[in-house]
Formats: C-alpha cells, sequence, structure tokens
C-alpha cells in the first residue's frame, strides 16, 4: 500500500494533519482527496487498504493499527497527512492527537456533515462493489455507524464544516485552504 501512496514534491513548511469526522456515504474521500493534492498532504485511506486485505484474503481487525503505523511512519519523516477515513473514533481522536502533541503536527479537525437523507439516496443507489454487493448493506452499515458515534459522544472543535450535497463544493475546498494556507 505504502508504494502506491502520492508523494507531493516538497514537504510543508507547516506539518499538519488533515482529520475528516463524518458517516458513511458522507463524502470525505470527496473532500480529502482534492485537498490532499491541493495543501501537499499524503492521503492515507482505510478503504483503499481494506481493499487490499479483501483481496488478498485477509480479515479487517487490523486495518487501524496498518494505517496507524503508516501514519506514524509518514508524520515521523516530516510529511503533512490526510486521514482519509472517519477520525469520529474516538480511539483514532485520542492517537491523532498523541501523535500531533508529540511531533507539535497541528491538526485540522474538519466536519463532513452531509444530510441524511442524501447520504441514504447516494448509498441505496451505490452500484455493487468489493464494499458491498447490497446497498442495503451500506444502509445498515450507515445506522450503525451513526448509533455507535452517538453512544460515544466524543467531542470535537471543528476547524471547518463541508457539505457534499451542495453545488459549492468547490467553493468550500477553497475556502478551507485559504484558511490553512498553501504548501
Amino acid at each position: 500500500y505504502q508504494a502506491s501512496l502520492i508523494m507531493p514534491d516538497t514537504k510543508r513548511m507547516e506539518q499538519i494533519f488533515l482529520c475528516p469526522v463524518g458517516l458513511v456515504g458522507a463524502g470525505k474521500t470527496t473532500v480529502i482527496r482534492p485537498l490532499s493534492e491541493k495543501l501537499g498532504l499524503i492521503r492515507v485511506s482505510t478503504d483503499e487498504v481494506r481493499k487490499l486485505l479483501k483481496e488478498n484474503g485477509q480479515g479487517y481487525e487490523f486495518v487501524k493499527e496498518i494505517v496507524r503505523l503508516i501514519i506514524e511512519e509518514l508524520a515521523r519523516g516530516g510529511y503533512s497527512v490526510a486521514f482519509d477515513m472517519d477520525c469520529g473514533n474516538p480511539i483514532v481522536k485520542e492517537q491523532a492527537e498523541i501523535l500531533s502533541k508529540e511531533l507539535k503536527i497541528k491538526i485540522y479537525w474538519v466536519h463532513i456533515n452531509t444530510p441524511e437523507e442524501f447520504i441514504l439516496e447516494k448509498l441505496r443507489h451505490h452500484p455493487a462493489s468489493w464494499l458491498a454487493s447490497d446497498p442495503e448493506v451500506m444502509v445498515k452499515n450507515y445506522f450503525g455507524q451513526k448509533d455507535k458515534r452517538l453512544k460515544e459522544g466524543t467531542h470535537f472543535d471543528f476547524n471547518f464544516t463541508f457539505d457534499t450535497s451542495r453545488p459549492d463544493l468547490d467553493q468550500q475546498i477553497s475556502d478551507f485552504i485559504s484558511l490553512v494556507g498553501h504548501k
């Protein structure tokens, strides 16, 4: 997986972590992919790691640990990282904060806050893929994750909120880049 990562030409002067919080189908990758490119961040995706594991007949039980180790190695190497995953998990949040504090890396917590109706419509029309052969599995995953996050009650001080259902996503991305600053 590490060989497939897109490495920036240069490292950012200010090292950052970009950590999205959003439910299944909210549009985390839709936001993180262009931000990674425009801000010179290395995008690390749990979905891509899961896909590789599945293709190799493996389970997903070590996905978070694999991704954590990759991010830690990149951060210790001076790179800025975009977490293409739900950072709403309290364990992921804590691990990001510990590494951020140790290496003095600023974390940008971004809320991917897309209306539930939009997400459910998107999931119900999601074509069969390696993620799920039946769209209702995706819908079930959404509600399971939503319930879990509500029970966890983890608090975030968001730096920015995105709504991928709005037609001005490019403007939202530009506004966030203005907040963070270029490479």
